[in-house]
């Protein structure tokens, strides 16, 4: 018997524009970042560009039933495209943390990268003190390769961000 996955990524268009721009100018969802702009006019044509190319993939995270719930966002496009590296990054909704939905997300957005694009490597970054986004990486198979010192501005100080990679090779390992 196959179980169904409890949530989907739905690739994100021009009538989710408003949602992730919400999401991303938002300080409250988003805690362990120092936005670069409220200028939600600013971001929203980053967005409109960004669900119009073809190296930035966007999608709403949302349950897997008939109400497809939207719980949050993720994020993958090029690193460097030369070297077949992706990046991602995600946001899920606070009620909906601490579940997994997450780690499920991230682990689709692998699938993707390493099956479907070819991707060599896939990296993501965060902030020191956004534990519960370390252990999402940890969980998905990254290694944290590095640390960025004093990389991020965030309340008023530079703190470290911390760098993570999973090779295809290592994502082939755990898919036996």
């Amino acid at each position: 018997m196959e179980l169904k996955e409890r949530i989907i990524l739905s690739s994100a268009t021009l009538d989710d524009v408003e949602f992730i721009v919400d999401i991303k100018t938002s300080t409250s969802l988003r805690p362990y970042e120092d936005l670069t702009s409220s200028d939600k006019e600013a971001v929203r044509k980053n967005v409109v560009e960004r669900i119009k190319s073809d190296w930035y993939k966007q999608y709403i995270i949302k349950f897997n039933d008939t109400e497809r719930t939207a719980i949050g966002e993720l994020h993958i496009h090029w690193y460097v495209k030369e070297r077949e590296s992706w990046e991602v990054g995600y946001c899920i909704f606070p009620e909906y943390r601490e579940q997994g939905y997450c780690v499920e997300a991230a682990k689709i957005a692998l699938k993707y990268a390493f099956e479907d694009w070819n991707a060599h490597k896939v990296v993501a970054m965060c902030n020191e003190f956004n534990i519960a986004s370390s252990k999402v990486l940890e969980r998905i198979g990254m290694v944290r390769e590095g640390v960025f010192r004093e990389e991020l501005p965030w309340q008023g100080k530079w703190v470290n961000q911390f760098f993570y990679c999973i090779l295809d090779s290592d994502y082939r390992e755990m898919k036996l």
